[in-house]
C-alpha cells in the first residue's frame, strides 16, 4: 500500500481523494429502519475490534520475547495497541461527560 501511495504524483492523489469522498447522488437515500446495524452493534463491534488489537499485540510481545517476532513487527502492534487503548480511554471520557452533563440538566 505504501507503494501505490508514493508511486502516485499529486494530481493523482487529489483525484483519488476526490474519487473516496465523491457521494453517488444517483443512490436513493439509506433508511435508518433498513440499515440493519445499531448503535448496539456499532458499540459491540468497536469494543471486540479493541480487545482483538490488544490481543493481538500482547501475542506479537510475547512472539518477540520468544525469538519469533522481529522488533519492528513487536513495535508496531504494540503502536497499535498503545493508539486503540488512548482511543478507548478518549471514548470512555466523553461518555462519562455527557452522562454528567445529562446528570445536570434540570427536571
Amino acid at each position: 500500500m505504501i507503494n501505490a501511495i508514493s508511486s502516485l504524483d499529486s494530481a493523482g492523489l487529489a483525484a483519488e481523494m476526490r474519487k473516496a469522498s465523491a457521494v453517488d447522488k444517483s443512490a436513493p437515500a439509506a433508511d435508518p429502519q433498513q440499515a440493519g446495524a445499531t448503535f448496539a452493534d456499532f458499540m459491540s463491534n468497536l469494543g471486540t475490534s479493541f480487545v482483538d488489537n490488544l490481543k493481538t499485540a500482547e501475542k506479537t510481545s510475547m512472539n518477540g520475547v520468544m525469538g519469533k517476532a522481529s522488533a519492528r513487527e513487536v513495535v508496531e502492534s504494540v503502536m497499535t495497541a498503545d493508539q486503540t487503548l488512548q482511543t478507548a480511554i478518549a471514548f470512555r471520557d466523553k461518555i462519562v461527560s455527557a452522562y454528567l452533563e445529562v446528570v445536570k440538566m434540570p427536571i
